[in-house]
């Protein structure tokens, strides 16, 4: 898959993403000011699903100009390792087609995703 790690995505779990066969662009490395709008529209125009640990993608998200593919991570325990093993466990359990039209969120005991709607 394609993804957009925010600036909040612990190198570790870019770093596996990337050892797994994903392409993922480390916003750290290029536009590490961005704000949230710019990130979603980044997104839009790569082609890629947002990896963050900022809540505020769960409320954007809910405006149909900034729906794009987002996953957020919501745990307890954020360190490296727990997130790359919720992130591991969610790709091997969803259908990419699914993340790609979908806010996810991972939470400890479960990770749900939210289909957009679509316009029209």
């Amino acid at each position: 898959m394609r993804f957009l790690a925010d600036v909040n995505v612990p190198q570790l779990v870019i770093t596996s993403l990337s050892s797994s066969g994903h392409d993922v662009l480390d916003l750290k490395s290029n536009n590490p000011k961005s704000t949230d709008k710019e990130i979603v529209q980044l997104a839009r125009v790569k082609k890629r699903v947002i990896i963050t640990l900022d809540k505020d993608f769960i409320s954007l998200t809910q405006y149909p100009k900034h729906q794009v593919p987002t996953i957020v991570i919501r745990l307890k325990k954020q360190n490296p390792r727990n997130i790359g093993a919720h992130l591991e466990e969610l790709l091997k359990n969803q259908k990419a087609e699914t993340l790609e039209k979908s806010l996810t969120i991972i939470f400890e005991d479960v990770a749900d995703s939210y289909p957009f709607k679509l316009a029209g």
